[in-house]
């Protein structure tokens, strides 16, 4: 369809066009308040050595930060354990509506674990981040003692940063209701384009059986022979016939008769 057809179309429909408009604000409102607004909140978690390592069965006394290079297959380990199903399930009991993420923090060297939260409400959001921080040292010893090291020799975990507001989101909502209003807008434009393309064609095929359909019997043959001349009578009953050199002669209805019977 060419353009000017389809703007032609949308100005002898206008006021299609505003119930189109109309609907497609509605739609828009609709579904951001389906979607809603969403929160973030972060928060990061070191990973520490034992206070004392040993080597050849010695006892190395020291600042810990130097000794964090090892700890990253032990991150790793943390972050698988803390983000499987069993995990996860129990954090959808107290929190149903929020999700969460634990990675390696990769700006930096160390064991450093970076915790996303996303939630429904602020609220929901940060007692969920404050649940993963206070689950993450339970879950560190459970993987320690498993392995039946001593508890002199337990890595240790502690707050690095935590948010305690969380921010407001609204990409998604956006992201909805565009989606959703071009969705309406589109449809009906292309309704309007649809339905004015019928009208136009129906109109059209009403004026063609209008010019098209035959006229009665009666007036066909007075169209074509035209009407019929009715000679004058004069009050007598004679018939006169057309003149004659310039004068009428009025013949009896008889004797015309008895002429038209001898020819």
């Amino acid at each position: 369809m060419e353009l000017s057809a389809v703007w032609g179309a949308l100005a002898r429909r206008w006021y299609l066009v505003i119930v189109t408009l109309g609907l497609t604000v509605v739609a828009v409102v609709v579904m951001m308040g389906r979607v809603g607004p969403s929160y973030t909140a972060q928060g990061t978690l070191l990973l520490f050595p034992p206070d004392g390592t040993t080597k050849a069965g010695e006892k190395i006394e020291g600042n810990p930060y130097l000794s964090l290079g090892g700890l990253n297959p032990a991150r790793d380990i943390l972050i698988r354990a803390m983000t499987s199903k069993t995990a996860r399930a129990e954090l959808e009991e107290s929190h149903p509506d929020v999700s969460y993420e634990m990675y390696a923090d990769m700006a930096v060297s160390g064991p450093i674990v970076v915790v996303d939260v996303t939630g429904a409400s602020e609220e929901d959001t940060i007692g969920a981040l404050n649940d993963l921080f206070e689950a993450a040292p339970g879950v560190l010893v459970g993987l320690q003692s498993d392995l039946g090291i001593k508890r002199r020799e337990y890595l240790s975990i502690q707050k690095l940063t935590i948010d305690e507001t969380a921010e407001k989101v609204t990409k998604d909502q956006l992201r909805a209701g565009i989606v959703g209003g071009a969705g309406v807008l589109v449809a009906g434009l292309l309704g309007i384009g649809l339905l004015d393309g019928l009208l136009l064609s129906r109109g059209r095929g009403g004026r063609r059986r209008e010019e098209d359909e035959p006229h009665e019997a009666g007036d066909v043959g007075e169209d074509r022979a035209g009407p019929r001349a009715v000679e004058p009578l004069d009050s007598d009953g004679w018939v006169r016939p057309p003149p004659r050199n310039g004068f009428a002669q009025v013949v009896p209805n008889d004797e015309q008769s008895s002429a038209v019977q001898r020819r």
